[in-house]
């Protein structure tokens, strides 16, 4: 089967530089052919060209080849008939031909026009001189091996014979089913690539697409794709938050050591480093024009809670309650009214009542939203006063700048009064300004 194989790949290197096009899996597909039909000659030109030919304009040239190739004069093609001619009992005992009975390949031969028809009337042909012996036995071990077409095989086949064509069936069958294996899990791959290249895609898409922009397809998209978003805002806040086991070097410390050791500075002193406690208080505006945001920005932090010391969410219109998320879906205690007219001003009067159990020197306030109060009053001296009770006061605002301090906007009167206002027109931008809470 060695001889064969290497025969096969000669035959196609042959074509790719005739510039016949030939794939690997085309090659593996020809190999199959071949094991299929068997080594009749007619047959297996056939089954080669079904597998390799794809345009009528090459089977010229691959008729030319595989005559080359494959032609009476090859040592494997006669070693292959003459021990197909045995097993049948064309040839006699005594390992001469019979006079009566001409040989397949002979048979075979008469059917190609290619073949002189010198070649047709015996059964066996001198050797070419210049044959190599070694590998004429080595042609021989391997047709020998092979399995013989059905139609060629006599019923007074020896027992050896069968052995041998049962031995060639196994070894073909497991390697067709190797390359089988193979290709199904190359196809496997392939196909993972694709799905995560898609995915990819579609994350980067939707990660630079404006919140102005979303309706309810590309918010359902967005919470499909969240699951990384949250993966690495964790990771980012978790990386900031983590507690060292040493802090920086501490330099007199350091140096007053090293006078144990004639000034040389092996043994380095470090600060302790106390672990940062951070609560989180998060407001955020779920009217019509930056729900959207709002709920993305909500489950991308819940994703993060054991990050933080405490966390508390809070939604707001014109009024406060508490949010979470239930199967998925957000929900908020009290319920409320998703059409009022939006009031921060009295949101903020809500909180400082409560600043008590809500606000704390190690508390960050997280705000999102945009800042329009309907021209009722904003009461940024509320804001102000939360500032200096907390760690600091980042307002997260999803409209584009263009319209800032635009129509009924507050926002340059709570700019004053918070620590940064970040912009995050998407969910890009969202991160970003997340990553800034620790």
């Amino acid at each position: 089967m060695i001889a064969l194989r290497d025969a096969m790949l000669d035959f196609v290197a042959d074509l790719r530089a005739a510039g016949v096009r030939i794939s690997v899996a085309e090659s593996i597909d020809a190999m199959k052919a071949v094991a299929a039909v068997g080594l009749v000659r007619r047959r297996m030109r056939e089954a080669l060209a079904t597998a390799l030919i794809k345009e009528e304009a090459d089977r010229a040239i691959f008729d030319e080849i595989f005559a080359r190739r494959f032609a009476g004069g090859s040592p494997a093609m006669r070693e292959a008939h003459r021990s197909r001619g045995g097993y049948a009992g064309v040839e006699g005992t005594s390992g001469g031909p019979s006079d009566s009975v001409t040989s397949p390949a002979a048979r075979d031969r008469r059917d190609d026009p290619e073949e002189a028809p010198a070649s047709a009337t015996t059964a066996r042909e001198p050797s070419p001189p210049n044959r190599d012996p070694v590998q004429e036995s080595k042609a021989q071990k391997s047709f020998d091996s092979a399995e013989p077409d059905d139609g060629e095989v006599g019923e007074s086949e020896a027992p050896g014979g069968a052995a041998g064509v049962a031995s060639s069936t196994d070894e073909a069958d497991a390697a067709m089913a190797d390359a089988d294996a193979a290709r199904d899990r190359s196809d496997a791959d392939a196909e993972s690539d694709g799905i995560e290249a898609g995915r990819a895609a579609r994350l980067r898409t939707i990660e630079r697409l404006p919140f102005a922009r979303y309706s309810e397809v590309e918010f359902e998209a967005a919470r499909d794709t969240l699951a990384a978003l949250k993966r690495r805002f964790r990771i980012r806040v978790s990386r900031r938050l983590r507690i060292a086991g040493t802090g920086r070097i501490d330099f007199r410390r350091t140096i007053r050591a090293s006078l144990q050791h004639g000034g040389a500075l092996g043994d380095l002193r470090f600060r302790a480093r106390r672990p940062r406690h951070i609560d989180l208080l998060i407001l955020a505006d779920i009217s019509g024009s930056v729900n959207y945001a709002s709920t993305l920005m909500l489950e991308i932090t819940a994703g993060a809670r054991d990050c933080f010391r405490r966390v508390r969410s809070f939604v707001y219109v014109d009024r406060l309650a508490e949010a979470g998320f239930e199967r998925g879906h957000l929900a908020m205690t009290p319920m409320l009214d998703l059409y009022a007219r939006s009031d921060f001003g009295r949101v903020l009067a809500e909180v400082w009542e409560r600043r008590a159990a809500l606000v704390t020197r190690a508390t960050v306030i997280v705000i999102m939203g945009d800042g329009r109060n309907n021209r009722r009053p904003a009461r940024a001296d509320l804001l102000r006063d939360l500032a200096r009770l907390s760690r600091a006061v980042l307002w997260l605002i999803p409209e584009p700048q263009t319209r800032w301090n635009t129509g009924d906007s507050a926002i340059r009167q709570y700019a004053r009064a918070v620590t940064a206002l970040i912009p995050c027109e998407n969910l890009r931008e969202l991160e970003r300004g997340l990553a800034r809470v620790s």
